[in-house]
């Protein structure tokens, strides 16, 4: 048995909100989290056929990227859009969730699929990096270091770069009294004890903080546990928007638009060229003609991405970078599979890819 809950949970250790933007409005928008559900279906869009398909299937959560309620309601007229899509979600039953730029941001997210959709190799880098860190400090016995350090691994702590399970250790003493109502691991409740400890440290993304303490605590033998989180500089390994990869060979910026249209399924329009070959693409999937300055400073030769308007062209030009706009939704709809698959391996519910292809 499977809850509204559980998904929703599950949703956010792949899109955490706290990398949505303050702007945006992602998680549960209409449903009750205690509530069964049977069937998942995802999708890009909130759109009647999306409903449809979900009456037809079964589905009871629909996990979109875009929002259904993004701005406050000061009404809700259930003829328009979008109180007709909410008033037939409360009669049906339906748990509508988004997850939007909290999707856009993960370090699995959407820009990373349409990087693998057009075959960028290498590792990804992230163009516009998003989020904060935390630095966690936890005091253990020795005998208790190794326990405490792979608990926290497991939670997500530990990541730099291509690396995990970073730590640094150094040894001191600690020393405590414990009270009448004590019962201390090591020692004797009302008298003064040193003890031999390990300091641990390491980085954890600041939406990781809550489940890393739990995990430290949780393998810690102490019944008290000395920890300090605090703030650093930085973001978490792999989460921001855009992705730059490297194509297989040099392409033309006509023979590079051929090859973002047969790999997205959506005809591509070549917007600015200034007539280089290019191998270093940067993409961001949706609406990224903001991006082009950072795009430009990245190194990258060409830009894919969506919504790209007539001064975006114009500061592309000049900047010497070829631009793509291959389209708002055939630029973020390669996400929703990887989505599915992800959220598979967490809930133990059918989940399907929605056939509506906006």
């Amino acid at each position: 048995m499977v809850r509204v809950g559980q998904i929703m949970e599950a949703v956010e250790r792949i899109a955490p909100l706290s990398l949505a933007e303050a702007w945006d409005n992602c998680g549960l928008q209409v449903g009750d989290p205690g509530a069964q559900v049977a069937r998942v279906l995802v999708a890009l869009t909130p759109l009647p056929a999306v409903y449809e398909e979900a009456e037809e299937k079964g589905a009871d959560f629909l996990l979109f990227h875009h929002p259904l309620i993004f701005s406050p309601l000061t009404s809700i007229v259930v003829s328009t859009y979008p109180g007709d899509l909410l008033a037939r979600a409360i009669r049906n039953g339906l748990a509508i969730y988004a997850a939007h730029t909290s999707y856009d941001a993960a370090p699995a997210g959407v820009s990373v699929a349409l990087a693998r959709a057009l075959g960028l190799r290498g590792r990804l880098r992230v163009l516009s990096p998003r989020g904060a860190l935390r630095k966690l400090v936890v005091f253990v016995p020795e005998e208790n270091a190794d326990a405490v350090a792979k608990a926290l691994a497991e939670a997500g702590a530990g990541m730099i770069g291509d690396y995990t399970e970073c730590t640094f250790r150094t040894q001191g003493t600690g020393t405590f009294r414990g009270g009448d109502a004590a019962n201390p691991y090591l020692g004797e409740k009302g008298r003064l004890e040193e003890v031999e400890e390990v300091r641990i440290e390491t980085v954890v993304p600041a939406q990781a903080v809550g489940r890393a303490i739990d995990a430290a605590t949780a393998a810690h033998p102490y019944e008290e546990v000395a920890l300090d989180v605090y703030p650093v500089e930085g973001s978490p390994e792999g989460c921001g928007y855009g992705r730059l990869g490297t194509l297989l060979e040099r392409l033309t910026a006509d023979e590079l638009r051929e090859h973002v249209s047969k790999s997205l399924g959506f005809p591509s329009r070549l917007v600015a060229d200034p007539g280089r070959r290019i191998e270093t693409v940067a993409v961001l999937g949706g609406s990224g003609g903001s991006f082009i300055p950072e795009v430009a400073a990245s190194g990258a030769h060409a830009y894919v991405t969506g919504d790209v308007d007539y001064h975006d062209v114009l500061l592309a030009e000049s900047l010497g970078l070829t631009v793509i706009d291959a389209g708002h939704a055939a630029t973020e709809l390669p996400s929703l599979e990887p989505l599915a698959l992800q959220l598979t391996e967490r809930v133990d519910v059918p989940i399907e890819v929605s056939r509506v292809r906006r």
